[in-house]
């Protein structure tokens, strides 16, 4: 089947292979030949930044502001008041039981050595929470502590994870983090929302704030009602990190849980009076992505005074310029 995206580059023929699903772990992969919107048939290397040149600039650069790196996927390192947090960290190899790998492989892996504050996870799905990525991770740095919805905090701590380093997270409970930081994590719709037996959703957003500046993750979630009614009173939201992948009935058919689309994603930055908006998820996953190009003209068509910013893999994007 020919995808046909806006880039003539991302024309190619493609047997798309899913991931995604309503139940958690392990993460379920079909194969079948659909048009998902994808555009990785073959793997790619893409990264403008990678390995130990990219893990001393994540550890070295003096965080004046807000420091953000894009590391595939809805992955984000986010350096703060000296304070590195790691959002949905997917840093392992990952082959589907089709035998489809990852569009291209990881920025480097726990054995390089990751020096990190904070491993936060939004969702048990493997390319957000990968006991692949956090068990090297827990065993080459004690120092590192996770967070993570609080009805999967068992998945971390029966794979052997400490407890000590394990934080569960319910929606409007505010962490504090090292810095004077402090994590406000936000219930997330995918594609509706989801809760344990004592109410505690199991799908979140965080919103990571240093006093001055509020950056929030999306994980993944669908826009709604709610959703925009809490990030409104949680203002100001200076930049949003927002899957674009959408979804449609043949993913929901192949059991692949939908994400707001490239549209929703512009037009909620725009309800939210978010100073930059920024495209995540996409490009790493085939037969679950998006051309974020859709974003860039939804972004100039519905609201061309704000700001928005496509991420090359492994680049590293300033915001502010105080300190």
């Amino acid at each position: 089947m020919i995808l046909l995206c806006l880039d003539a580059n991302f024309m190619t023929n493609v047997t798309s292979r899913f991931i995604g699903g309503i139940k958690p772990r392990p993460l379920i992969a079909y194969s079948k030949t659909i048009n998902l919107n994808g555009f990785c048939g073959v793997r790619m290397e893409c990264w403008y930044k990678k390995g130990g040149a990219l893990l001393a600039e994540i550890a070295e650069t003096k965080s004046g502001g807000a420091l953000l790196w894009f590391l595939g996927q809805m992955g984000f390192a986010v350096k703060m008041s000296g304070v590195i947090v790691y959002f949905d960290p997917f840093l392992n190899d990952f082959t589907d039981e089709t035998g489809a790998p990852r569009c291209y492989g990881p920025p480097f892996t726990p054995e390089d050595g990751i020096e990190a504050d904070y491993f936060v996870c939004t969702h048990d799905h493997a390319d957000h929470l990968s006991l692949e990525t956090l068990l090297p991770q827990a065993r080459r740095n004690p120092r590192t502590r996770f967070i993570v919805p609080r009805p999967l905090t068992g998945i971390l701590t029966g794979a052997g994870i400490d407890g000590s380093r394990v934080s569960g997270a319910r929606a409007g409970d505010v962490l504090e983090l090292d810095g004077g930081l402090t994590l406000t994590p936000v219930a997330a719709a995918h594609d509706v929302y989801r809760t344990d037996e004592n109410g505690d959703h199991l799908c979140l957003g965080y919103l990571l704030r240093d006093g001055e500046t509020g950056v929030y993750h999306a994980g993944d979630t669908v826009v709604t009602p709610l959703l925009v009614e809490t990030l409104r009173k949680l203002k100001p939201v200076n930049i949003a990190i927002l899957p674009v992948n959408g979804g449609d009935w043949e993913r929901s058919e192949a059991g692949i849980t939908g994400n707001m689309t490239a549209e929703d994603a512009a037009k909620l930055a725009r309800a939210i009076d978010a100073d930059l908006a920024v495209p995540a998820h996409y490009g790493l996953l085939s037969g679950n992505s998006a051309n974020p190009a859709f974003f860039a003209e939804a972004m100039y068509r519905l609201c061309p005074s704000k700001k928005y910013h496509i991420f090359a893999p492994g680049e590293c994007f300033r915001y502010g310029l105080y300190g």
